[in-house]
């Protein structure tokens, strides 16, 4: 993930680098237009090269670490990144054929550079400001009652809880208050969705003698295979009855997804308490 988000910075330096070939030229300025002029076409070659690793990177988190790279499972994710790498291609091959465009070529490769300055900026936005706004603030939740793939604490863990707390409870069972992730929860079944990496996952968390019993997914558009190591989170929110855990690396948008959708589906449960939850810092996305 941090290969990636490096590789993005220096494409976006590389592409305000070949754009500053236009405002040299029209500036006038014999020095700055000679030195745009000699780095346009190098600087040009390597924001496809950029670009492309970045694409590659960002579609496949799993890889984003050069141990971890898997050339055969290399997806790349449409946004409107991959529409700004399509301009790119798009300006490389007009100049390639600019002899046989003749005067047609420049028009072709400056409106194509427009439309490239735009959807990045687009781009920028979509993962850099709101992505993260959906996947940290913006969660649905709804009570409700529904069966998927299960997940059931480690019974070691849940006896290890059980003789913990009946050491500490009282004669009078009225006074005993099992907490969640600092939050006294009531029995039921609550769904939740949020904001994962590829659109939208739903749970169904069961909440039994105030604590969380199991988390069903109901639904999720990730991939699967980064989805299933994300799960394992899942897991330890039910065997830790908290949410503070941390994110599985390499799956960070899944992870993050998982804990906020857990989250919403426990806000219907809280009787008393806050919920307490780690933030996932930005960094750590790809």
């Amino acid at each position: 993930m941090l290969i990636s988000l490096i590789l993005a910075w220096i494409a976006v330096i590389l592409t305000i680098m070949t754009v500053l070939r236009y405002i040299a030229r029209i500036s006038r300025n014999k020095k700055l237009n000679t030195f745009f002029h000699k780095i346009h076409i190098p600087f040009g070659t390597l924001l496809i090269i950029v670009g492309g690793i970045h694409g590659i990177l960002a579609g496949n988190p799993a890889s984003a670490t050069l141990a971890n790279f898997e050339p055969a499972s290399v997806l790349f994710t449409f946004n409107w990144g991959t529409v700004c790498y399509v301009l790119t291609l798009i300006l490389a091959l007009t100049y390639l054929l600019r002899k046989k465009m003749k005067r047609k070529w420049m028009i072709a490769h400056r409106i194509a550079t427009v439309a490239m300055i735009v959807l990045l900026v687009l781009h920028i936005y979509d993962v850099g400001i709101r992505l993260p706004k959906r996947l940290f603030g913006n969660s649905q939740h709804a009570p409700a009652v529904t069966e998927s793939s299960r997940v059931s604490s480690n019974s070691e863990q849940t006896n290890e809880q059980t003789s913990e707390q009946a050491k500490t409870t009282s004669s009078d069972t009225s006074a005993n208050i099992v907490t969640f992730s600092g939050a006294q929860l009531k029995d039921g079944v609550y769904q939740g969705t949020a904001d994962g990496y590829k659109g939208t996952i739903t749970v169904a968390v069961t909440v039994k003698n105030g604590q969380v019993t199991a988390i069903d997914v109901i639904s999720k558009s990730d991939t699967d295979r980064y989805f299933d190591e994300a799960k394992s989170l899942l897991d330890k929110i039910i065997g830790q009855q908290s949410l503070q855990v941390d994110a599985v690396t390499g799956a960070t948008f899944s992870s993050a997804g998982l804990i906020n959708a857990v989250y919403s589906a426990l806000q219907n449960a809280v009787v008393s308490g806050t919920l307490q939850v780690n933030n996932i810092k930005l960094s750590e996305i790809h």
